[in-house]
């Protein structure tokens, strides 16, 4: 293992041996990284994240699988509409499904 110059490691941090860390990164709370993998200089992974690729220099990752940041903000975001979007999604494949066997159609594979 490899850790750069000026980093910020926080509690309950997970770092694989062969793990290599640049300068200036900042790993918060109960991150956790695989090994073989490179964080690059000015880093910053996100509490809770699971880091299993190499994170390019200047980036901000959060989220498991790790992935931008404002990509993991968005994805945690829309997880909250999930049950009502299931639930239009099944009354809407209801209703086509009405309409095609009024209509006399044939469902196509």
């Amino acid at each position: 293992m490899v850790i750069g110059r000026n980093c910020i490691i926080c509690a309950q941090v997970g770092i694989s041996g062969s793990t290599e860390i640049e300068d200036n990164v900042t790993l918060a709370g109960q991150a956790g990284l695989v090994g073989h993998i490179r964080i690059g200089e000015n880093v910053v992974v996100g509490a809770q994240s699971g880091v299993t690729k190499s994170v390019p220099a200047n980036t901000q990752v959060s989220g498991y699988p790790a992935q931008p940041h404002g990509l993991a903000r968005r994805v945690y975001a829309s997880l909250r509409s999930l049950p009502d979007l299931s639930r239009a999604v099944k009354d809407l494949l209801s209703r086509v499904e009405r309409l095609e066997s009024k209509a006399g159609g044939e469902k196509e594979e």
